[in-house]
């Protein structure tokens, strides 16, 4: 049992062990993530993988329960102007991505939860102006229920992280977060880093270290924490 945990994963719960958490940290973490091609050196799921690593660690500081990572996305690099990267790639349909959130949302504020924490690790638009519109919109309902829609680069400098795709920034956090899955050695030596090429929008990803995912994961749960505590004395 784990009725003293102040926090833990939905999926390894019992509903008491669910009810036991709630009733001192009623937040929901719900990670967004993408199916999505990230360049020879990346993992496919890196958009999930990173959210849900900063979801976990937001509980682990501030109590709730860590959702499954929802990997549905649309406005995926297939999509870009000047690129061809057509395989490795699933992408949704912006409807589906609207219907998808509403129906998170309003079946865990049934459950009780009192705040929504919606990371999204992926930055397409319009997906994540969709999750943005969808917890505004229900937030002006004026619930018992906040939903808090962001992606990491919102909230940390912008010498830290900026939205990138693949570049040093999200490269880094997956390496914090599982390193084993990045091959930086499969990056050309000899030549500038492209998106055309490389499917890389930003920094080049040679330089990613282990090191400074970690000082980017820190910073997002600092000023996420923040946040959540200033919803803490609100809605719960």
């Amino acid at each position: 049992m784990i009725d003293n945990a102040k926090w833990a994963k939905y999926e390894t719960l019992r509903p008491t062990e669910i009810e036991s958490i709630c009733k001192k940290n009623p937040i929901a973490y719900l990670p967004w993530g993408a199916l999505e091609y990230h360049g020879s050196h990346n993992p496919i799921g890196l958009d999930g993988i990173k959210a849900y690593g900063l979801c976990c660690d937001l509980a682990k500081q501030n109590g709730g329960i860590v959702l499954p990572t929802v990997f549905q996305a649309a406005n995926l690099i297939s999509s870009y102007q000047g690129v061809d990267f057509k395989k490795h790639s699933i992408e949704f349909s912006e409807k589906l991505i609207k219907l998808t959130a509403e129906e998170y949302i309003e079946q865990l504020a049934k459950q009780d939860f009192k705040i929504i924490v919606l990371l999204s690790g992926h930055a397409g638009e319009p997906h994540l102006q969709i999750l943005r519109d969808i917890a505004d919109y229900y937030n002006k309902k004026k619930t018992a229920t906040y939903v808090y829609a962001l992606a990491e680069f919102d909230i940390i400098p912008d010498h830290l992280l900026v939205a990138n795709h693949s570049a040093i920034g999200e490269t880094s956090l997956q390496l914090y977060y599982q390193s084993d899955f990045v091959d930086l050695d499969s990056l050309p030596k000899d030549r500038d880093i492209s998106l055309e090429i490389d499917a890389v929008y930003g920094d080049d990803p040679r330089p990613a270290t282990k090191e400074l995912g970690a000082e980017i994961a820190e910073t997002f749960v600092k000023n996420a924490s923040k946040e959540i505590s200033e919803l803490k004395k609100r809605y719960l």
